[in-house]
């Protein structure tokens, strides 16, 4: 659940230029169902291939992998479906995510943590600072989780927590296959929770 006071938050991130624009131009784009078809038929390349990291948060585009590390430990996530609401905040999305405790194994190898989810984001119910969220909006990587406020968006700190930089690190990737992962490419970029930060970068231009 996500209370007022966490909402007025997030929309706080949700009001950034960069989101904004994005976010008017993922809506507007036939809906991306669960099977991963577009509803209309279009070609995938129609859609948003492009992350945006501003705000404090990440722009995730469909199916590709985004890296989160902190110290020793680093997780790879994406979403596997999205599917934008008829106003911003609302919409359903499903993810993968993978995790190494340490590193030092592929997240191919058998003790990789893998979890998968559903986002869920309805109209919040009650009045006031007693407004809640019932869908889930939490993304789990290994013992990580973050929030999302909207399909597709992903928070750079901790669920429920404060909106602060906490040492986790980002760094968006080309990748479709948890095979392709190689989180020690000198090439990747990597982000802190940053409110004042806008960077928007094309998948197809990173590494993996």
């Amino acid at each position: 659940m996500i209370c007022e006071r966490a909402k007025r938050r997030h929309q706080r991130v949700l009001r950034h230029p960069q989101f904004a624009l994005a976010l008017l131009a993922l809506m507007a784009l036939p809906h991306i169902g669960g099977s991963g078809q577009l509803r209309s038929g279009d070609d995938q390349a129609d859609h948003p291939t492009r992350f945006t990291v501003s705000g404090g948060a990440v722009l995730m585009p469909k199916g590709i992998f985004l890296f989160v590390r902190k110290g020793k430990s680093i997780g790879a996530v994406r979403f596997t479906s999205i599917d934008p609401g008829s106003n911003v905040g609302l919409g359903k999305a499903t993810y993968e995510s993978y995790f190494q405790k340490d590193g030092s194994k592929t997240f191919s190898d058998r003790s990789a943590v893998k979890r998968s989810g559903l986002i869920d984001m309805r109209p919040l119910v009650g009045i006031g600072d007693l407004a809640f969220q019932l869908g889930p909006n939490r993304v789990d990587i290994g013992p990580w989780s973050f929030g999302c406020v909207n399909p597709g968006l992903l928070d750079m700190w901790p669920y429920r927590g404060e909106q602060r930089d906490y040492g986790y690190e980002f760094a968006p990737t080309s990748a479709r296959n948890v095979s392709e992962l190689n989180s020690s490419d000198k090439r990747l970029q990597w982000f802190r929770f940053d409110p004042d930060a806008s960077v928007t970068l094309q998948a197809s231009e990173l590494p993996k």
